[in-house]
């Protein structure tokens, strides 16, 4: 299956459009009487439930099911279905990118543009976001700055990780999986009251495992299995009629030989590597790939009604990450390099104090946070052809302090107005000990243990200890305007921030203790969200314009540093709809179209591997596709007695990204593999469900087309290496609840 060439996308879009104008066409011709969509309901205004057409945010909301049905395990698999969503994945680090404001820096010193949330707990580092989804009510995807009421450097925008509460009648549900590559997957839930005490609990847990999805051709030991499991457990407790205490706790773990950049994209001549290069299901690694992680988590949330008019929220999070990650970083059968971060330590601490109130025509919200984190990410490169080892110890601290407030006004019963601003400190603490000693090979014991400095080799030793701070004003203004029922249409103005940092790949002292500064970005949006036909046809838009200063972009230089600075300006414009209809019964179809223009508009100063210096002003930034699309649809038959049968297709489609400022090519010269061709995956799935729905089983198909895409690249070196895509899976699924 060829890549999709960019007329197609113009076609592809034409296509989903039409698409649009035939859903409501049917929704005319449909029986009014029960053919309603259901209400979504989210909370991420942070001032309670409030039903998705009413919120005046650019969100994408998926319900536990949804994900379930759809066999969307974590945040990966919500690019397929949600406007604007990026995820690569840097050897377990996350790179997420909503409407083109994302960062490939994910190491110690930096924070993510875009960002996720527990259960309202921010969570730091980007190595904690690929956790499997366990005992979930609700995802949301907020799309566009938070620069306000959430907790830190929301800059493009945040997903928001919703757990099921614990219910006050017993119930439960066990769930049982198995597909090719001989995966298998166990779930389990239980909830309910303790005896007559008034507290609910609830308790789940996961295990999931898969062999792995790639070949290795140089030593036979594959690539890109999975050995995953976690629990999660939750303590509901009364506080009189006003209130409440939830206590939650969460353990993860991950055991496997990750895929990260493993797939070399350009020839090397080397027979054996170059032999497979377009053949996605084989790489040539001739060492093998170790990753294990573990997540901890628990967080204490405390809600009370003060008064009928005014709330308190309490939430107190405490979070780790601890693992070690180690990789073949050439991706090549040579023995070049190899890479070891180890021993991964990383803890964080967050306070935040909400207080809420609804007087007839005012609403507010207003608050104080805290967050302090401590991070250790030592990195150790063997390069074993010179026989020296390159050895980076870094240290992090960082806390930060936040007051907010947000208010809306009716002015009038169809128009209100919102206003808002937060104010924030950061302090980062940076100690840095840098150097290279010669070995004749690269024990992986000694490195995690902090070697003695041998003899300095390429460069001499340096130790960093500095500190930054820096603060920002982040306001938000808005107005919101409901002409007649099932139609707001919405303005806002919002500034969002993103702190500056260290990057430990610089070369010397001066340059790595001077580290990078803050960006911002002043984003406008406007939009409208809409249902129609008594309730059947949904149309929501969006249309924004983002003025991006002092971004941080980073960049990759031999032999195995990441450079960041604050090289660029960028104007990001877009478009998004969101469709959904449901015009016959048990029908369902939907449609996600988004247009995305996000060029840097001043970066002379750019240089990549293969070109050195460049100017990449009008550039795309990376991973922003100018053209992306989903559409699907779903059908439900009754059989009475017997239950019920359903189909479910949808296909996903975006145009050619970029992963690097060069996009194309430099100076008529054209690059190779540091970008994506337009691609589509389909995916489907065919169920049934017992009366009462407490039996059910479904068999679950991903990228049934088996479509070899690349999601994210590095250029250290002339030879690029890229992360591949999980190829065609397929799972049959067995459930019972009670």
């Amino acid at each position: 299956m060829k890549y999709l060439s960019r007329p197609y996308s113009v076609h592809a879009l034409s296509t989903a459009l039409l698409l649009s104008t035939s859903l409501v066409t049917g929704a005319m011709a449909a029986d009014t009487a029960s053919l309603q969509l259901d209400e979504i309901v989210v909370t991420a205004t942070k001032t309670g439930e409030t039903a998705l057409q009413s919120t005046p945010l650019a969100i994408t909301a998926f319900s536990g099911a949804q994900l379930e049905q759809r066999g969307v395990t974590g945040v990966r698999g919500l690019v397929d279905y949600t406007p604007g969503l990026q995820i690569a994945d840097q050897s377990g680090y996350a790179q997420l990118y909503i409407r083109g404001i994302g960062s490939n820096n994910v190491f110690v010193g930096s924070d993510p543009s875009s960002t996720t949330h527990m259960d309202g707990v921010y969570l730091a580092r980007p190595l904690s976001y690929f956790s499997d989804f366990l005992d979930v009510e609700r995802v949301e995807v907020l799309r566009g700055p938070q620069g306000t009421i959430y907790g830190r450097n929301s800059v493009g925008g945040t997903i928001n990780i919703i757990s099921r509460k614990p219910s006050d009648t017993f119930t439960g549900e066990a769930q049982v999986y198995y597909g090719n590559y001989n995966a298998y997957g166990l779930k389990g839930y239980v909830s309910g009251p303790i005896a007559d005490t008034g507290i609910l609990f609830s308790l789940a847990a996961n295990r999931m495992a898969h062999e792995a999805y790639f070949e290795n051709v140089s030593t036979g030991n594959d690539i890109g299995d999975q050995n995953a499991f976690g629990f999660r457990g939750q303590l509901l407790m009364p506080l009189g009629d006003r209130g409440d205490v939830t206590l939650r706790a969460d353990y993860a773990k991950s055991t496997d030989a990750m895929g990260t950049y493993s797939k070399l994209l350009r020839p090397i001549g080397v027979p054996l590597d170059d032999a497979i290069l377009t053949d996605y299901h084989k790489f040539s690694a001739n060492l093998d790939n170790h990753t294990t992680l573990e997540n901890f988590g628990a967080a204490l949330e405390v809600n009370y009604d003060l008064s009928d008019n005014l709330s308190f929220k309490s939430l107190t999070g405490a979070r780790s990450v601890k693992g070690s990650i180690e990789t073949d970083a050439d991706a090549t059968s040579l023995n070049l390099f190899r890479t070891l971060i180890a021993p991964i330590m990383q803890r964080q601490y967050s306070q935040e104090f909400n207080l809420t109130g609804k007087f007839d025509a005012l609403s507010f919200i207003a608050g104080a946070y805290y967050f302090q984190e401590n991070v250790r990410e030592p990195l150790s490169l063997a390069l074993p052809g010179f026989s020296v080892s390159h050895f980076q110890r870094p240290r992090l601290k960082a806390e930060s302090y936040a007051a907010f407030a947000q208010a809306e006004y009716q002015i009038l019963p169809t128009l209100s107005a919102v206003a808002g601003i937060r104010y924030t400190d950061e302090t980062k603490d940076y100690f840095l000990r840098d150097f290279w000693t010669v070995s004749s090979s690269f024990n992986v014991d000694q490195a995690a243990a902090a070697p003695t400095i041998g003899a300095p080799f390429f460069s001499n030793p340096f130790i960093v200890n500095t500190s930054r701070s820096q603060d920002a004003w982040t306001p938000k203004f808005g107005l919101n305007y409901t002409p007649m029922d099932d139609l707001l249409l919405y303005a806002s103005v919002t500034r969002g921030f993103k702190s500056g940092g260290f990057e430990y790949g610089a070369t010397n002292a001066v340059d790595s203790a001077r580290g990078y500064a803050p960006e911002y970005l002043w984003a406008y949006e406007i939009g409208m969200k809409s249902e129609w036909f008594d309730k059947r046809l949904r149309l929501n838009l969006a249309g924004f314009y983002y003025d991006y200063t002092d971004l941080q972009v980073t960049l990759f230089t031999p032999p195995a540093n990441a450079i960041t600075d604050n090289a660029a300006s960028a104007e990001v414009k877009g478009l998004e709809a969101e469709i959904l209809a449901r015009p016959f019964a048990g029908v369902d179809l939907f449609a996600n179209l988004a247009y995305l223009d996000a060029t840097y508009s001043s970066y002379p100063g750019a240089t990549v591997t293969s070109f050195g210096p460049f100017n990449a002003s009008g550039k795309r930034l990376n991973s922003s596709p100018e053209f992306s699309m989903t559409v699907g649809g779903a059908y439900t038959h009754e059989l009475g007695d017997n239950g019920s049968v359903y189909a479910g297709v949808d296909y996903h489609w975006q145009s050619t990204i970029y992963f690097t400022p060069a996009n194309a090519g430099v100076n008529g010269v054209t690059t190779y593999g540091e970008r994506q061709s337009g691609y589509g995956l389909w995916n489907a799935r065919l169920g049934w469900d017992s009366p009462e729905k407490q039996w059910g089983f479904v068999i679950i198909g991903r990228n049934i087309m088996d479509k070899g895409y690349v999601t994210g690249t590095v250029n250290y070196t002339p030879n690029i290496a890229g992360r591949v895509g999980a190829p065609r899976t397929v799972i049959g699924q067995l459930s019972f609840k009670y």
